[in-house]
């Protein structure tokens, strides 16, 4: 069987579709990952074959990380010629042969390249986006609502594509040469199918989902073995008791040196040891005290393990990672799906209250003494994450799909 596995965006969009494809190849299936140029070099130092297409729409959001609301405005008009041109680069895998393609939301064209294949496809989520449930809201619902607007939150979903919906469909039309109307994708993916690639011991499927949507587990890629820490930083990990991790991936905030004080005197008050991972610039320091070591970023898989306590945005790649290490969490959400996990990973029992708001010292010192009492449940949760296999459920379903 060969599927064509379609993703976008950072390397955490990237490397649950590696991991996939890895999976795909050992049963026996032949893979293509397509993804965004700059991200396709380590899944093809694994041996997985792949199609780097183009990133410049990311680039993009690298020039304006950390630049401020005007530039972000600036850069939102010119996303929709960058977006044109990925979906350009896209078409040309009409050749590829698949026999089902896997792919992304946010990849805008992906299912429709099935279309003009005339195979299945199947959305796969890393969150639950599109399958309404009156159990809880929808993860982009910016505060809980009242219960009784649970299944009513879901429509959020809708507001995803709404920007590039005209867009989509000339180019459906023009490049692909298909006619007749474009389904959107919360109708497709109930039609089709959906992967949902997050642990059950995170979020369980609720009870009035059928049992083909339960979450399949974590899609986790195992280290590649080219990364190794510092001399520097392996002294001081080796120093002390395990630090405490900080890191915001490519979160920004308004006053980056203001909000790195508040972090720098938590810990100080905290009395804890620190690894600060300044990422796209929340974290910028100016000055570091001997108890804390700054890098720009390392693997999760391979940090978080020496670390004590995880703070982070919350996403939920990270999120993941920290319960795969079996570390308690802080999440200081920022925007989308994060308030959504850092309340869940509280309800848990794994993690401090989120921190919201304005982040002061005194509450950052807080929240990292509340969450490392719950070690003994981040452990013994994270134990149970260890024991899944993700990828390996996921090959079955996507067999089942190209077979029905």
């Amino acid at each position: 069987m060969r599927v064509l596995l379609v993703t976008m965006g950072s390397r955490g969009d990237v490397e649950p579709f590696a991991a996939l494809g890895l999976e795909l190849a050992r049963a026996g299936h032949e893979p293509l990952l397509a993804a965004p140029r700059r991200l396709t070099e380590d899944a093809a130092a694994r041996g997985l074959p792949v199609a780097p297409l183009d990133d410049g729409v990311f680039a993009l959001q690298e020039q304006v990380a950390g630049k401020g609301a005007r530039a972000s405005i600036t850069a939102a008009r010119s996303a929709l010629p960058l977006l044109r041109r990925w979906l350009d680069d896209l078409a040309t895998l009409r050749d590829s042969g698949a026999d089902v393609v896997v792919y992304a939301p946010k990849t805008l064209g992906a299912p429709h390249l099935a279309d003009l294949l005339g195979v299945p496809s199947i959305a796969a989520l890393p969150i639950p986006l599109f399958t309404p449930t009156v159990r809880f809201p929808s993860p982009l619902s910016p505060v809980p609502p009242p219960r009784f607007l649970n299944r009513a939150s879901w429509g959020l979903a809708g507001v995803i594509e709404a920007p590039y919906r005209r867009m989509v469909r000339s180019w459906r039309s023009e490049v692909l040469g298909l006619t007749g109307p474009t389904t959107g994708l919360a109708e497709r993916v109930a039609r089709d199918g959906v992967l949902h690639a997050w642990s059950p011991h995170l979020l369980p499927a609720p009870d009035d989902w059928p049992a083909e949507l339960a979450p399949t587990g974590f899609w986790s890629l195992p280290p590649n073995g080219r990364w190794a820490p510092s001399e520097a930083l392996d002294r001081f990990l080796d120093a002390g008791e395990p630090p405490v991790y900080v890191g915001f991936g490519s979160m920004v905030v308004k006053n980056p040196e203001a909000f790195t004080d508040a972090v720098l005197d938590g810990l100080h008050r905290s009395g804890r040891r620190a690894v600060l991972a300044t990422g796209w610039g929340a974290l910028r320091p100016s000055r570091v005290p001997e108890t804390v070591h700054v890098l720009d970023q390392a693997p999760h898989s391979l940090l978080l393990p020496r670390t004590s306590v995880a703070v982070h945005h919350g996403g939920v790649g990270t999120v993941a990672a920290a319960l795969r290490a079996g570390v308690p969490q802080v999440i200081r959400p920022f925007l989308g799906d994060q308030p959504f996990w850092a309340r869940r990973v509280h309800e848990l029992g794994i993690g401090a209250p989120a921190l919201t708001g304005k982040v002061t010292a005194d509450r950052f010192a807080a929240a990292i003494d509340d969450a490392a009492g719950r070690a003994d449940a981040a452990r013994e949760l994270g134990a149970r994450v260890g024991e899944e296999d993700g990828v390996a459920t996921a090959v079955t379903r996507i067999e089942r799909t190209a077979e029905s």
